[in-house]
């Protein structure tokens, strides 16, 4: 019989083996084929935020992992680590991230910015750098209050999201252009708008079995996208032939090469943009 000073250990340990792994996530439809199915599984749960907001839960340990904006990497005080097990990325037209704008994109001077996402207004500000040499004011806005408040459209803003779709947005402006599409053109990569994060202090056994779990998922899903489709198309605003359209052609979900190419390139320009001040290595997780 264990006596008593192992018998706690023994409790102790398994508070530890049993803890759940916390999981963010975003609500958006592109991540559906990455983490639908996951709330089944035993010892997950999965913490939904918006992208802008995981940074911070991965900073306070809130969460384990996350599927965080691509610039949180570099801005965060944390030490953090990408998973090379899954992206959100698109190959040129994203459909989902979305400059528009009253005056000609060289003329804009203010944008207001969907606050749910870093890494877009990252992109936004490389992009009008890059091609007009411009660095417009950036102002924080709620996106989702302007179709339920019914107010007007700023005369520049940036979108993200289901909301693109949702909203309609580019049916009030002249000047439209899909980020995606415009780093494409810019570099001829993918681009890379959200991935896996870790601290790097993470037990090694958490980030095995979250890493084994993300990757079977999206294998699953893949094979099974139009039930993925079904699930999720409608309660998010989606036509479903166009849903099928956007998960299946427009976004990217496995980590590859390129894809190292891309993160490199975007945070070197970042940096030259005068987005963020240096750039930090970067450091994966298997």
């Amino acid at each position: 019989m264990l006596n008593y000073s192992l018998g706690r250990y023994d409790v102790q340990m398994s508070i530890v083996i049993d803890q759940k792994i916390k999981l963010g996530v975003v609500n958006f439809l592109n991540a559906t084929p990455l983490i639908h199915g996951i709330s089944c599984i035993d010892g997950i749960e999965l913490i939904p935020r918006v992208p802008s907001e995981l940074i911070r839960q991965l900073e306070i340990e809130a969460i384990d992992v996350a599927l965080a904006s691509s610039i949180d990497y570099q801005r965060s005080a944390a030490e953090l680590a990408i998973l090379p097990i899954g992206v959100l990325s698109s190959d040129g037209e994203s459909m989902t991230v979305q400059l528009c704008s009253r005056v000609p994109l060289k003329e804009i001077k203010v944008v207001h910015c969907d606050s749910d996402s870093h890494t877009s207004i990252a992109l936004m500000a490389i992009i009008l750098f890059e091609k007009y040499k411009i660095r417009p004011e950036i102002v924080k806005i709620d996106v989702q209050s302007i179709k339920r408040d019914d107010v007007s459209w700023p005369d520049s803003v940036l979108v993200i999201g289901d909301k693109v779709v949702t909203s309609h947005c580019e049916n009030e402006y002249d000047y439209c252009v899909d980020l995606g599409q415009a780093w494409k053109d810019l570099t001829g990569l993918p681009f890379v708008f959200a991935t896996w994060f870790a601290r790097t202090n993470t037990p090694d056994n958490v980030i095995k079995k979250i890493s084994m779990v993300l990757e079977r998922q999206l294998a699953c899903n893949e094979q099974r996208i139009e039930q993925v489709v079904s699930e999720y198309a409608d309660e998010r605003g989606w036509e479903r032939p166009l849903a099928f359209l956007y998960l299946t052609s427009y976004i990217q979900y496995t980590f590859k090469t390129e894809h190292i190419k891309s993160i490199e390139l975007f945070y070197a320009l970042s940096k030259k943009c005068g987005f963020i001040e240096k750039v930090k290595p970067l450091v994966f997780l298997h």
